[in-house]
């Protein structure tokens, strides 16, 4: 019997040593199969010409291997990887095949212009079975910045070059590299250029098909410098569009003043100019006259640059009399808007932070009271009231069902506070420009999203299908600590976006941004004002649009004024401000809002604070794009068209304005 007994043991081991072997083999053949599929990709990528919106970056990847089915994924390569976004694309990819697409990526989600940008294939494991860097993709590998001279006296500018010294733009310094300009090869070097100098030459040759180029090359982001001086008047003949007339030509022995950046300014001619319009800022003490204009900048230099390398001035420095010069237009383009002292960081900070913290935002101040009241309860204060009561025998029966009676109450009260699902925060701002909303093509609108959810898992959300990009808010993203390569990320699966993070705790806040390929709203936006000195403005804005504004902005004069309530369809007569702002500086405009009139509201009531930082999140954004000096009307609507087609809270506002 017991013989029979270790037969059958011998052969059900011997069967189970055979499984194992077997279940071995198995699993070596199936991963000696996953390496042999291994397909072999090349991987390309380039920039596209884009608007100041977004990066547009190409790629195209072809399959030299086997059938493929997994994420295409672009990421910036930085030293603290925790920090940034990671933006993938699914695709699928057959023997032999190729596919190109465009991957698009928020101006304002970027921090480092200047970084490698990394691109990966990651399988459905999410394991990397191709991996390429681009070093300085998204500034299109250029390593200067290109200055283009349109002078008869081009050897006397070369000083431009700053001697090889770098630059401050966009972030990123670069050093300057001089292309000498004539009249055939002026517009076709237009767009390999960043700066175009225009100083002693007669502009009046110029065809008018060529001036309209420079006057469009600016407002695509181009900045001009022109040199007057002595040589004001052939100078400034062809570029009418500026709006400046040159008075008169002061002769050195003229000049009242002596001295600017290490120059003796006595020793130069010096043109008086006549700003038309009143768009220029003009320095004090140099006279240099300065504007923004579209994308772009114009700076307005009282002499010629040309002068200053064909006599022998005593400079103390020219690098640094340059890099002043240069950094004097820098800040008035747009990129220096959102790089600079304008960027979306700043903005964002001040007011967006604020916005999704009134209305249903949670507040667990009376369930933490309840907490408090509750444990001081049960103890001490039970038995005090318990012994003058003289029923201490009681004590130790009372306590469960204090115990318990409290239990119940923090649960019960607790459960205003659950949350299923992510909340979202939007706010979409929209210019209006008085079209039937299906006629606008392009991008049309920007919408700001403030989410957060109760886990502290990795959570994502689809965006509505007018979407067409979406990425973190730069300022808001960069103090991640999660291990993980990427702390937000921005899906594209067909025609949808879908954004998320992963939190390193529960309610941690997110910040997005969403740009969508369509308006959501026609109609316009109209006033009829008068700019008085003793009472700000009078007369009357039209809100000829489907939405009813529960607070609206006028900016007249870079003063802000903030009224309440213009329903659709109908005409206000501007009297009693809500809000009126006296700063002139964006900025302190700004600033002033959010301490002197959003924390004023947040005191009234909390279904306010929330309309109103949407509204002030609309003028954040649009600040920077707009030239005060014409008027501009902005107003918030409540209760606008859902951002997120996917399960969550939103509470969405839209934010729609004019410019006239």
């Amino acid at each position: 019997m017991r013989k029979k007994i270790n037969t059958c043991r011998r052969f059900w081991v011997a069967f189970m040593l055979l499984c194992v072997i077997l279940m071995g083999r198995t699993s070596l053949a199936a991963e000696d199969t996953s390496q042999s599929e291994n397909p072999v990709f090349d991987i390309a990528a380039q920039m596209l010409s884009s608007d100041d919106m977004t990066y547009d970056v190409q790629l195209t990847i072809h399959n030299q291997g086997d059938d493929w089915e997994g994420t295409v994924r672009v990421q910036m390569d930085m030293s603290y990887d925790s920090l940034s976004c990671a933006y993938d694309t699914a695709i699928s990819l057959p023997q032999g095949s190729t596919k190109q697409f465009v991957v698009r990526i928020p101006v304002n989600s970027i921090e480092e212009q200047d970084g490698t940008v990394k691109v990966s294939l990651l399988n459905k494991n999410e394991r990397v079975a191709a991996e390429k860097n681009f070093k300085r993709l998204l500034l299109d590998g250029a390593d200067a910045l290109s200055m283009g001279i349109l002078s008869d006296s081009y050897r006397s500018l070369t000083f431009l070059d700053m001697g090889g010294e770098t630059v401050y733009y966009g972030g990123i310094e670069f050093p300057i590299q001089l292309m000498e300009l004539n009249q055939d090869n002026l517009t076709s070097s237009l767009d390999f250029l960043t700066y175009l100098v225009i100083d002693n030459y007669n502009t009046s040759v110029l065809t008018d098909e060529t001036l309209e180029n420079i006057r469009q090359w600016v407002n695509d982001g181009g900045m001009l410098i022109v040199g007057t001086g002595e040589h004001a008047e052939d100078t400034l003949g062809g570029l009418d569009f500026l709006d400046i007339e040159c008075i008169r030509i002061n002769e050195p022995e003229e000049n009242a003043y002596s001295e600017e950046d290490g120059i003796s300014l006595e020793q130069l001619s010096l043109a008086e100019l006549k700003d038309a319009t009143g768009r220029y800022y003009k320095e004090p003490e140099s006279l240099i006259m300065v504007s923004s204009w579209g994308n772009g900048a114009v700076e307005l230099v009282p002499y010629a640059l040309s002068d200053l390398g064909q006599r022998d001035f005593v400079v103390e420095n020219w690098e640094s009399y340059v890099w002043d010069l240069l950094q004097n237009v820098n800040n008035y383009v747009r990129i220096s808007y959102y790089g600079g002292r304008y960027n979306m960081d700043y903005i964002i900070r001040g007011i967006f932070r604020s916005f999704g913290n009134g209305g249903d935002r949670l507040n667990f101040s009376v369930l933490k009271f309840i907490v408090v009241v509750y444990v001081i309860f049960v103890g001490p204060v039970l038995y005090l009231i318990l012994r003058a009561m003289k029923k201490r025998d009681w004590y130790w029966a009372a306590v469960p069902v204090t115990v318990i009676a409290g239990i119940l109450l923090i649960y019960f009260a607790g459960r205003g506070f659950e949350v299923v699902n992510t909340r979202v925060y939007s706010v979409t701002v929209e210019e209006l420009s008085g079209q039937d909303a299906e006629t606008h093509s392009g991008d049309s609108s920007m919408t700001y999203l403030h989410c957060y959810d109760a886990g502290h898992g990795e959570w994502g959300l689809r965006l509505a299908e007018r979407y067409s990009y979406a990425g973190p808010i730069i300022g808001n993203y960069i103090y991640g600590t999660t291990s993980v390569p990427y702390h937000y990320h921005v899906r594209r699966e067909g025609d949808r976006v879908s954004f998320g993070m992963e939190p390193d705790s529960g309610f941690e806040d997110g910040y997005f941004m969403a740009g969508s390929s369509r308006k959501t709203e026609g109609g316009s936006i109209s006033c009829e004002l008068e700019t008085s000195a003793q009472w700000g403005i009078t007369g009357t804005v039209t809100n000829n649009t489907s939405r009813d504004f529960r607070y609206f902005a006028v900016i007249e004069d870079n003063v802000l004024y903030v009224y309440a309530d213009l329903p659709a369809g109908e005409t206000r007569t501007l009297e009693e401000t809500v809000y009126t702002s006296r700063q002139k500086h964006y900025d302190t405009v700004m600033e002033a809002y959010r301490h002197d009139f959003m924390s004023g509201y947040d005191r009234r009531g909390r279904r306010d604070y929330d309309v109103i930082a949407a509204l002030g999140t609309g003028m954040s954004s649009i600040f920077p794009r707009v030239d005060f000096s014409s008027t501009v009307i902005i107003g918030v609507a409540e209760n606008w068209d859902k951002a997120v087609d996917d399960n969550c809270s939103e509470t969405a506002y839209g934010c729609l304005y004019a410019v006239q």
